[in-house]
């Protein structure tokens, strides 16, 4: 008799839930209610040398990570790769809410996303497109 009470009050609260979030409306996003920052080519940059390092961790992270199925070396790969992270965001004096902010912003404004686009073609082919 008791499981089938729980059963019925857990039934409705899943339907009291599933209702509440139909009937709530989404929040705009901040980049939709808020003007974007632009980015100096300066700091933009800092950002693609930031991003192709990181770029490159990942690749390792994810080719070690796939050679091993034991949990504890698993944890201890993908502990070292946010270290190395958070070294290559120290070494370009970035911090992760910036290096956040502007992915943010070269995701969502074009022109932004164009010069990232520039200076990563420029910086990928070791700087030789003058």
């Amino acid at each position: 008799m008791k499981t089938e009470v729980w059963k019925a009050l857990n039934v409705t609260a899943v339907i009291v839930s599933m209702t509440t979030l139909l009937l709530v409306k989404p929040l705009p996003l901040v980049a939709q209610t808020q003007e974007l920052p632009q980015v100096t080519t300066e700091r933009m940059t800092v950002f693609v040398e930031a991003h192709i390092a990181i770029s490159e961790q990942r690749d390792d992270f994810h080719a070690e990570l796939g050679r091993t199925h034991e949990l504890q070396e698993r944890e201890r790969i993908r502990a070292r790769f946010q270290e190395r992270i958070q070294e290559i965001l120290t070494e370009h004096e970035m911090s992760q809410l910036e290096y956040d902010e502007i992915t943010l912003v070269i995701s969502i404004d074009e022109e932004q996303r164009l010069i990232f686009e520039r200076i990563l073609e420029e910086l990928s082919s070791g700087g030789d497109s003058s």
